[in-house]
Formats: structure tokens, C-alpha cells, sequence
């Protein structure tokens, strides 16, 4: 276990009591019911049964003031970790100071606040965010001879993925002059939202070039505004998300056409191992936020479609 951490995690330092049997563990995350807290949730309760130590998940149903709520009780039952799924980079910043200055170690798990934590596991967004706008750059750019119109449609524009993935895209965009972004609105993260603000796009601009949704679940309702005005073959649909086999069956209909994913199924099991080694004292050097990067699996439609990189709950 020591030894896992140390190659996840350089700089780690752990105490040698690994016996953890009977330690608690809080995870609030923004909403259960969906494929990427479910299978967090699944990996990390593995780990807590192989170890004997509980974790208890509370359900904020995309309410950021239930979240709050949420996340104000858990601390004051003093859990050993508390792992924290943050809807945007401020909401939650100073709760999470207030449980690592009560001796809470809390994990941050893929969306992260301003507020540093104990650790974090997650996605890297800078680089996607930049990967995905220059894939964008050469399908919609320069010598393609398409328009260069992008619809970005982001969940939350002050979540940590949005607000990350826009910075690296739009620095890329900058140096295409050819490429114009004509819409940036937040969905919510409601499908049927990012349905209706793609459709609206699509009737100003129908030669828009490409759509980049920041998660797969909520892009499935700009795809499917894509299809449904019969545009599916010349607007391209790029999406971010834990790569679950709906995400396949996305790209399988022609729903979404590439999508970088960050394996939830594997963040949940490096989730578990953090936990794990947060709970024998695993900390940072210098006190420095320990970090485990998702590695990236892009899906991909047309011939160059793999199912075998999604995974099933």
C-alpha cells in the first residue's frame, strides 16, 4: 500500500500503521445517480471493505445549498477523510480549510477548488482542454474549409473543469485567428439545456463547425440538437467524461463524435488507494497537496471506434 503511494503520489510519506479498520469516511459528491459518482462510490467502498474502515455517501442532487449543508454536518462529525466532488472553484473553499484545520484530511476528486487540499485525484484539464481545441483547430481550421465556428458548452462556468478547459482552449484559439467561438453558455449540466442553447446556436450559425461540451452527459443534448437539425455529418461533437459504455453507445449513434475520457472506473479505484493511504497518515512533502493525474482515453467515431475503452458498472 506504502509503496503504491509513493509511485501515485512522489513525495509521499506514510506511517507504518497500516491498520485502519474502524476509521470513517465522508464523500459528498455534487450527485449519485449518475455513472461517474456510481462507479467512484463502487471503487472506493471496495477498499473500505477490504480494510474494514466505513465510508458513508451524501447525495447533494446537483443542490449546491444541500452540498453546503452536506459538507457543514460531515465536519462536524469529524470523519478521519472527507472526499469532496466541488460544483465550482469557490462554493466549497472554505469548508474544505475549515476541515483541514480541524485534522480532516480531505481528497479532492476530479473538480477542484481553489482551496488546496490533503490530495487530489482527478483529470487533467489543461491538457484536454488544449487537445480538444487543437483537434478542433485542425478539423475546423485553416485549410479544412469549414467556417471555423465553435460552440462551447460548458456545465458550470466557474467549475474547475470549465473554467480550466476554457483558459487552454481559448489560448490555442488565440493563435487561429480562423476560428470563431460564438457561443460559450453554461448548461447547467441538464441535457435537455444543452440541447436547447445548441439548437438556438444552430438556427444563428448552420455552418457551425464544431461543438465542445465539457461532459459527455449533458453534450448528448447538443448532439442530439445536431442530429435532429440533420447536421450530425458536417458539426462535429467533442465531449469530456468517465467514458462508461453510454458514452460508447453515444458515439456508437452518432451523438457525439470524439470524447476524451478520464476513466472514471480507474479515478475510483486511485480514489480508494488515496483514501486508504490518507487514513495511515499518508501526506505530502512540505505539506504539499499529494496528486494522482487520470490517465486519457480518447473515443473516437468512424473507423478508429474502440469499444473496449469504455468500461460498465
Amino acid at each position: 500500500m506504502i509503496g503504491a503511494g509513493v509511485l501515485l503520489a512522489s513525495g509521499t510519506q506514510a506511517s507504518a500503521d497500516t491498520d485502519i479498520s474502524g476509521k470513517k469516511v465522508v464523500f459528498v459528491p455534487i450527485a449519485m445517480g449518475i455513472s461517474l459518482t456510481e462507479g467512484w462510490a463502487r471503487r472506493m467502498r471496495e477498499h473500505a471493505d477490504m480494510h474494514g474502515y466505513t465510508i458513508d455517501v451524501r447525495d447533494a442532487a446537483f443542490n449546491t445549498g444541500a452540498m453546503a449543508e452536506l459538507l457543514a454536518k460531515a465536519i462536524s462529525e469529524k470523519p478521519d477523510v472527507l472526499v469532496v466532488h466541488n460544483p465550482t472553484v469557490q462554493l466549497l473553499a472554505r469548508q474544505i480549510k475549515q476541515a483541514e484545520s480541524e485534522g480532516i484530511k480531505v481528497l479532492q476528486i476530479n473538480l477542484q477548488s481553489n482551496q488546496p487540499s490533503a490530495a487530489f485525484v482527478g483529470a487533467n484539464w489543461e491538457r484536454i482542454g488544449r487537445e480538444i481545441a487543437e483537434d478542433i483547430v485542425k478539423e475546423c481550421g485553416e485549410g479544412s474549409g469549414k467556417s471555423g465556428k465553435v460552440s462551447i458548452v460548458p456545465g458550470q462556468l466557474t467549475a474547475a473543469d470549465s473554467v480550466i478547459m476554457n483558459e487552454a482552449a481559448f489560448k490555442v484559439f488565440e493563435a487561429h485567428k480562423e476560428i470563431e467561438v460564438v457561443s460559450n453558455q453554461a448548461s447547467d449540466w441538464e441535457p435537455e439545456k444543452a440541447r436547447q442553447i445548441t439548437a438556438t446556436v444552430l438556427q444563428q450559425h448552420p455552418d457551425l463547425c464544431a461543438v465542445f461540451g465539457h461532459w459527455d452527459v449533458h453534450t448528448m443534448g447538443a448532439g442530439n440538437a445536431v442530429k435532429d437539425a440533420g447536421l450530425a455529418d458536417s458539426v462535429l461533437v467533442y465531449a469530456t467524461g468517465g467514458g462508461d459504455d453510454v458514452a460508447c453507445k453515444a458515439v456508437e449513434d452518432n451523438v457525439l463524435d470524439r470524447v476524451w475520457s478520464y476513466d472514471a472506473d480507474g479515478q475510483g479505484r486511485d480514489a480508494g488507494t488515496m483514501v486508504d493511504l490518507l487514513l495511515q497518515g499518508a501526506s505530502g512533502a512540505d505539506g504539499a497537496m499529494m496528486s494522482v493525474e487520470s490517465p486519457m482515453k480518447i473515443i473516437k467515431g468512424g473507423d478508429a471506434y474502440d469499444p473496449g475503452l469504455c468500461w460498465k458498472m
